[in-house]
């Protein structure tokens, strides 16, 4: 009886896989190896060994680490302070609010002065009243004029001497007025052109509320070379007393309100029509029509609203 053949041994059960540290990038899923199966005996074909499958574990993604931060070199002076750079920022970024502010503030402030401002000179204006003088210009004397003949053909040599006299009247009851010295001169009117005669020196005053002022001076002259023609026009109208002159006063003037004073400003007196006296009359006691004049303040002329 023939003996039976031996039973294949049972295979093994494989061992556990044995955890391994996590390599830096996921590799591929490792197949454990299968045991090899014992060589059959007698020919015959043996069992196929149970496979179990392995399971290897899932790739573990590592997490992404900020890049390091850059180490700036510390200055030669020491270790630089960030809590004064941040305040520094800060400081700088609320420059121009601040400036805005400042700017605005002071805006408003001139705004409110010179509404203040305004607001006083109307009252002062309403309470004061002031009004400009007026000035007159009395007939000329003395007038001599002296005519002769000069060197040269065709011209002639006049030497001349005139007084002038200026009325100023102030209307004001509160305001006075203060005139600084200055300078009169006189020229003879002509068709051809005014030729000057002269000028004289001018004193200051002052001209009080509610009275009348008069500037005077005497101007002279020797040896103006004039024409023929205008030598003749100038002899005939001296002889009927009809010579007009033209007279500028260049001053300075000041407000005197009660205690309070003004600076003083330049003022020019200009009088066109001026007159020969009548004979017989000198001084203040000429008698004759006074010719107005007109005043420019800063250069341009001097009016009243009223």
């Amino acid at each position: 009886m023939a003996e039976k053949p031996p039973l294949p041994p049972k295979p093994k059960p494989p061992l556990p896989p044995k955890p391994r540290p996590p390599p830096p990038k996921a590799p591929a899923a490792a197949v454990r190896p299968t045991p090899t199966p014992a060589p059959a005996t007698n020919g015959s074909r043996p069992a196929p060994p149970f496979k179990k499958p392995s399971l290897a574990p899932p790739p573990q993604v590592l997490p992404l680490k900020p890049p390091p931060a850059r180490q700036y070199p510390p200055p030669p002076g020491g270790a630089r302070k960030p809590r004064y750079r941040q305040q520094q920022r800060h400081h700088r970024r609320g420059s121009p609010c601040s400036c805005r502010r400042l700017c605005c503030l002071a805006t408003g402030l001139a705004l409110l002065a010179l509404c203040m401002a305004l607001a006083a000179s109307c009252l002062a204006y309403l309470y004061y009243r002031p009004r400009p003088p007026s000035f007159h210009l009395q007939p000329l004397s003395p007038v001599r004029l002296r005519l002769g003949n000069s060197s040269s053909a065709g011209v002639s040599a006049m030497d001349a001497t005139v007084g002038v006299r200026a009325v100023s009247w102030n209307p004001n009851e509160r305001v006075a007025f203060r005139y600084g010295g200055g300078e009169g001169r006189v020229a003879l009117a002509d068709a051809d052109g005014d030729v000057a005669l002269g000028w004289a020196p001018l004193a200051g005053f002052d001209h009080a509320p509610r009275t009348v002022a008069a500037v005077a001076f005497v101007a002279t002259a020797k040896g103006v070379v004039v024409d023929e023609a205008v030598a003749a026009r100038v002899r005939d109208r001296y002889r009927r007393r009809q010579q007009g002159f033209k007279v500028v006063v260049d001053t300075h003037v000041g407000v005197r309100v009660g205690a309070l004073r003004t600076g003083m400003v330049p003022v020019r007196l200009l009088c066109d029509g001026g007159a020969m006296a009548p004979r017989g009359g000198s001084g203040g006691d000429v008698v004759g029509p006074m010719s107005k004049c007109q005043v420019y303040l800063f250069r341009v002329r001097w009016f009243s609203l009223n």
